[in-house]
């Protein structure tokens, strides 16, 4: 195990990071502590929801990069949570095999631990379901260097807990994600992409026609801007004989909807696949939101989004994995009452359409000028519960869900008056 004096990305400073390259490292780190605590893997989701500010101790997962064994008969592989989905993707992939998984930030360097903790998933969601759906056992450590395991052998079961599912989306509050075992999916010998300019109300049509029809595209993004324009983008996948008919059929499909749309170029595909998760992470400056909501809904969240920035004088964006109902709204830079006023409005949508939201990016400064977390969901209750059985003394990253697990305590406290 290494340490060292670390600055961690979103202003989270620490004077002690502890780089566990086995799972008994990051046992003995956590036993041996006392404060708060941060797990960090690539550090490429420390933006997302309320900020962990100055933790006590770093845990560092990214030494924790191994694959552990891959069984290419049995389609599975075991791996420390520490390892790049890119580094994985390579090593599964000289087998013809893949994790079904594509998230934006993949090419970042986020980790297969950091992407189970923070839920995040792609567009290939739409067939292959999220991470939660690929994993088949977790090993984490507890906050008092217990080990828990769930699927295959158990060392100590939590009884009653699926873990993997609790991991997922639990942004490091619960424990530290130390190994998991995924299933694999084979390569398919081809894909193709279609491409068709569209607005927010046609890509809407298109979506849920492409949806009800034998079709079956293995992903589906849109993108838009602030004056309305956009581009659908459909993915399909196969044998190369099918992966061609089935984008002929998208072809034309769409031209009977008014959409004059075309099969591109594996350059010209992976650039436009490439375009979409760039605006999925957002600019530096931007602010960046996510609802999940419905593929039917796509059009008045694109609505919803232009006018809320219209509202506050901001120029906006939506990108969205339109299959699956994943919406990620982009706000230009500007003055933090002008962006908290667009964010809430869009809030204000997504708590009656029955939306989650989510911040993902935002300058420092907003968060003194609304509640970063929204309003709880009604199942906060269990939350705090869940949190309290594994965290009691809310040890592990402190703020994450502030407001949620923390509902005595005054936000005003943790961040400045707001």
């Amino acid at each position: 195990m290494t340490d060292a004096a670390s600055t961690a990305p979103g202003a989270q400073v620490s004077s002690t990071t502890l780089r566990p390259g086995e799972l008994v490292e990051a046992v003995d780190a956590l036993r041996d502590s006392t404060g708060s605590v941060l797990v960090r893997g690539a550090g490429t989701k420390q933006d997302w929801a309320g900020a962990v500010r100055d933790p006590d101790l770093v845990l560092d997962t990214t030494d924790m990069n191994q694959v552990i064994t891959h069984n290419p008969a049995d389609m599975t592989v075991s791996v420390q949570a520490g390892i790049p989905l890119r580094s994985l993707q390579e090593h599964v992939g000289s087998q013809g095999q893949w994790v079904a998984l594509d998230p934006a930030s993949a090419a970042a360097g986020a980790t297969v631990g950091g992407l189970l903790a923070a839920g995040d998933s792609g567009p290939s969601r739409q067939r292959y379901g999220g991470l939660r759906d690929l994993v088949i056992g977790v090993t984490v450590v507890l906050v008092d260097g217990s080990v828990g395991r769930s699927g295959g052998h158990v060392i100590k079961n939590v009884a009653g807990y699926d873990l993997a599912k609790l991991m997922h989306g639990s942004l490091g509050s619960l424990a530290l994600i130390g190994e998991v075992v995924l299933r694999l999916h084979p390569i398919p010998p081809a894909r193709r992409t279609v491409r068709a300019p569209a607005s927010a109300p046609d890509a809407t049509a298109a979506v849920l026609a492409l949806a009800a029809g034998p079709l079956e595209p293995s992903r589906i993004a849109w993108s838009g801007d602030t004056n309305g324009e956009g581009t659908l983008v459909v993915g399909v996948e196969g044998s190369v004989e099918a992966a061609r008919n089935a984008a002929d059929r998208v072809v034309a499909a769409l031209g009977e909807m008014g959409l004059k749309a075309q099969v591109l170029s594996d350059t010209e595909a992976h650039d436009a696949w490439s375009q979409h998760e760039a605006q999925v992470t957002g600019s530096e400056t931007e602010t960046v939101l996510a609802l999940n909501g419905l593929p039917s809904e796509l059009a008045t969240v694109a609505d919803v989004v232009r006018r809320s920035g219209a509202a506050s004088d901001l120029a906006t964006g939506l990108v969205s994995w339109a299959g699956v109902g994943m919406h990620v709204a982009r706000f230009a830079a500007g003055e933090p009452r002008q962006l908290a006023r667009a964010v809430q409005q869009v809030r204000a949508y997504a708590g009656r359409a029955g939306c989650s939201t989510m911040l993902r990016r935002r300058p420092q400064e907003l968060d003194a000028h609304l509640d970063v977390m929204g309003a709880p969901p009604s199942s906060v209750g269990v939350l705090r519960a869940i949190k309290s059985r594994f965290d009691p003394d809310d040890r592990l990253a402190p703020g994450r869900f502030a407001g949620w697990y923390d509902p005595s305590s005054s936000l005003a406290g943790r961040r400045g008056n707001l």
